[in-house]
């Protein structure tokens, strides 16, 4: 064995050789290699070299048999199992982390592609909410104006009335003014009702059952966000609980369902109804 470390070390600084200086810090390989290296001795004395017998190894012979060592080595290191960079094992964690990693990418785009519609649907309410403070604050300022007319014209009438210079004008001033009051309330009424239809209703739901995390989805907002219920009791078993929630929407006719832990279910005192791709949805009324 020590005959067998001489050898390994030689082959260390051979400049010939120079690449095994890599494969002699490789552990448990280069101990397998340098243990064939007296099985290699006795190949090359019982093939040739032994009939030098009673003399020594000249140059030329100890050359060929570093090269045989040299083969023998490389013949272990490259065998199934002694090579490192040959089993397979970077490969497979590979795989793993590029798979992992394709799988976090899927998550993270379906996230996005939630959060980008939901930002486009806050958008838009957005825009709606503008407009309709536009178009209050035109009509404020028309009922503002009308107001003042009114105004006007009563003190008109009153005159007419507390002066008595002419009863049939002063009638006349007071029929004028009483319907245009009219007209003014039925525009405010109008406008009121239309103003209603665009401002949020708090709507109480609820979903009885065993979950741990329910939401209310729907077309409310493009089946984006939904609005989430919380469990505010549990019942007398300990495993069914009650989610409840105010959902905040407009009034108008919503397809939903509840998302119960990431599946979907649908309300079972709902009605409910079709839609184009033939997914049974629940049907919610606001008015």
């Amino acid at each position: 064995m020590r005959a067998c470390n001489t050898k390994c070390l030689q082959s260390r600084v051979d400049p010939q050789i120079g690449y095994s200086q890599k494969l002699y810090g490789q552990g448990r390989s280069l101990q397998a290699a340098c243990r064939s290296t007296p099985q290699t001795l006795a190949d090359a004395r019982s093939s040739g070299v032994a009939s030098t017998s009673g003399r020594s190894l000249s140059v030329k012979e100890k050359l060929e048999v570093l090269d045989k060592a040299k083969e023998r080595r490389l013949e272990a290191l490259t065998q199934d199992g002694l090579n490192p960079y040959k089993g397979g094992a970077p490969g497979i964690v590979d795989v793993r982390l590029y798979q992992s990693a394709v799988e976090s990418q899927k998550r993270m785009s379906a996230k996005l592609a939630e959060a980008n519609a939901h930002l486009s649907y806050v958008e838009r309410r957005i825009e709606e909410a503008n407009k309709d403070l536009q178009d209050a604050a035109a009509f404020l300022k028309k009922v503002a104006m009308e107001f003042g007319t009114t105004s006007r014209q009563v003190e008109s009438t009153a005159a007419a009335v507390r002066f008595g210079v002419d009863k049939e004008d002063a009638v006349a001033k007071l029929v004028k003014l009483c319907e245009r009051l009219e007209a003014l309330e039925a525009t405010v009424q109008a406008q009121r009702t239309s103003f209603a239809k665009r401002v949020p209703k708090r709507v109480p739901v609820a979903w009885v059952g065993v979950a741990s995390e329910v939401k209310l989805m729907g077309n409310f907002d493009g089946w984006t966000r939904g609005f989430e219920l919380s469990a505010a009791s549990i019942d007398s078993d300990g495993v069914i609980r009650t989610f409840e929630a105010d959902v905040p929407l407009l009034p108008g006719r919503y397809r939903v369902k509840f998302q119960v832990d990431g599946g979907w279910r649908l309300a079972s005192d709902w009605p409910t109804e079709n839609d184009e791709l033939g997914e049974t949805n629940s049907i919610l009324v606001v008015q």
